[in-house]
């Protein structure tokens, strides 16, 4: 890891971001904070770009129980994502304290060619996003024997996906975390049937919900700080101290040592005076059209109204009409719009960006006819 082969405090950051990267490292060093590492997050597009810090101990936390959530002591991994994003830079730490390989995927994503690794290494263990999971499943690929799990992570994967990698052979099981946590907070195990609700909890972390249900969490392996970028470009140092538990601004629900995530605390909009919640359309309408994003746009009347995204109006019109027939009038889908899914750099959906095209180019939205 670049941690081990440098001096200082190391930044971890996409190529794009390397001069930022550069200051942020020199402005962590004049603060005396050698031994620190630092992890850019994408947040929202266009915004200043942070970093969340962490102690190197805190990280070895992290990686050593994932290994023992999962029993992944033994067993070569396969890693098909950027050393620069905590998910990719955990595998190399967890592979490093459990004695074993990492087999990297060169180049640019590409389903076969990963899945060729996977064969041709022998790896048992990898990590993915759902979009790559995805490629897998559209493609049809057959996973090799000898594959013991797959952690999607980064979003979440839905039902049918998963059961059809699972029915190609790949152990996938869903995940829940963040920057802040070193990866994973929550995972399901493979020898369970795929599910996205009651992911056990990793033995290293405490978590709680906050009066408003958001999930809250403890540990040895949590963030130390975060770097944050002023609008001047200037830096700003925030601790959290380890006493501190953190608040997320995800909604969850909490079963003992099990967790549900059930939506984003901030992706709440009012529709004709009522608070509706995009991602729950979003889960329902993707029943119907796989792959389809639920966001909301301003509406005069109304306030806001939600709109179906994708790169089929055929299919987006008629699973929003069979979906309006149903729901109640704030939840209704008032239009469609026929585009690409814009993807981050780590393959996640670019929510800014999608709302960006729906402002700049109103004329392609497509009225959603309401059943009388």
């Amino acid at each position: 890891m670049p941690w081990e082969q440098n001096a200082g405090p190391c930044v971890m950051a996409p190529p794009h971001l390397s001069e930022w990267a550069r200051r942020a490292a020199a402005f962590l060093e004049r603060q005396g904070m050698e031994d620190l590492i630092a992890f850019a997050t994408s947040g929202s597009s266009g915004s200043p770009p942070k970093a969340v810090l962490f102690t190197r101990q805190a990280l070895d936390i992290c990686a050593r129980g994932a290994l023992e959530h999962l029993h992944a002591e033994r067993g070569d991994w396969c890693c098909p994502l950027p050393v620069w994003h905590v998910g990719g830079a955990m595998i190399y730490l967890r592979a490093g304290l459990a004695g074993t390989a990492v087999h990297a995927l060169e180049g640019k994503w590409n389903p076969r060619a990963y899945a060729d690794l996977m064969k041709t290494s022998g790896a048992r263990w990898s990590s993915l996003v759902p979009t790559q999971v995805v490629d897998l499943v559209n493609g049809e690929i057959q996973a090799p024997p000898g594959v013991r799990c797959i952690i999607v992570g980064g979003g979440a994967l839905d039902m049918e996906t998963g059961r059809r990698a699972r029915a190609l052979g790949w152990p996938v099981v869903q995940s829940y975390g963040m920057t802040e946590s070193g990866s994973q907070l929550a995972t399901a195990l493979p020898d369970e049937p795929y599910h996205t609700d009651r992911l056990s909890i990793l033995p290293h972390w405490e978590l709680a919900a906050d009066s408003l249900g958001r999930a809250r969490f403890q540990g040895e392996g949590k963030l130390c700080g975060r770097l944050l970028t002023q609008d001047n470009g200037e830096f700003l140092l925030e601790h959290v101290p380890s006493r501190d538990w953190w608040t997320t601004c995800d909604l969850v629900r909490l079963e003992g040592r099990f967790l549900t995530f059930l939506r984003r605390a901030d992706r709440l909009v009012k529709i004709l005076g009522e608070l509706v919640d995009p991602d729950a359309v979003q889960e329902a309408l993707q029943r119907r059209a796989p792959g389809a994003v639920v966001e909301a746009a301003a509406h005069p009347r109304a306030g806001a109204e939600l709109v179906a995204c994708g790169p089929s109006a055929a299919r987006l019109k008629e699973a929003s009409r069979e979906w309006n027939e149903t729901a109640p009038g704030p939840q209704r889908i008032g239009s469609i719009m026929e585009t690409p899914i814009p993807l981050t750099i780590m393959g996640k959906l670019d929510r800014a960006a999608l709302r960006a095209m729906m402002r700049e180019h109103p004329e392609k939205r497509e009225r959603v006819d309401f059943p009388r």
